[in-house]
């Protein structure tokens, strides 16, 4: 671990608040908007009695417990690949702060397949399609964009919080289209498989 690393907390705390915080609350506003159309058809599913409707529902977690789940998982994709590097020469530097700042290729892939993987594990276990993938979504670009902010704390010009607003906007965007995708395929099959009954 390299000593020259000062960290700050109250700078930390500020990028978090300002660079992850206000776009999530942006987000939650986006995942209460499209969980209304899922809770009606929820409601007539369970007014029409149709069990074979409500057992094409895996998931058990709720919008909050879900982007709570998904929080941490994308702290710790962000945190495991990107405190440490090894280079095409063999050197392996790390893991530890200050985080180093060039990776090879295969080492950025990795992060990026376990990213989307563990958001896609966590809008697994929400029982809400479309907004329980964005609510994964938000919770793992958080997560994964607070990850970066512990690195950005030691920087005395705070130009470092735009990466950390950047990472969070662009994971962000990218897995909210991916947990749309998804949840318009699990609309589009549960909507088959209930045709069929």
């Amino acid at each position: 671990m390299a000593t020259d690393f000062d960290f700050s907390w109250a700078q930390f705390v500020w990028i978090v608040v300002a660079f992850v915080g206000v776009p999530t609350a942006v987000g939650i506003s986006i995942i209460r908007s499209a969980v209304r159309p899922e809770q009606k058809e929820l409601l007539h599913i369970t007014n029409s009695k149709n069990v074979a409707d409500l057992r094409t529902r895996r998931g058990r977690l709720g919008l909050w417990a879900t982007g709570l789940i998904a929080f941490p998982l994308g702290f710790l994709s962000g945190a495991g690949w990107l405190s440490w590097s090894a280079d095409h020469k063999g050197e392996f530097r790390g893991p530890g702060l200050p985080a180093p700042n060039q990776f090879p290729t295969w080492q950025v892939i990795a992060c990026v397949a376990t990213t989307v993987l563990v958001c896609l594990a966590a809008a697994h276990l929400s029982r809400w399609a479309v907004a329980g993938g964005l609510a994964a979504a938000a919770g793992t670009a958080s997560g994964f964009a607070t990850a970066s902010a512990v690195s950005a704390a030691a920087d005395i010009t705070g130009q470092s919080g735009v990466g950390v607003a950047l990472s969070e906007i662009g994971w962000g965007l990218v897995l909210g289209v991916l947990m749309l995708a998804r949840g318009a395929w699990l609309t589009r099959r549960h909507t088959t498989s209930a045709s069929q009954i």
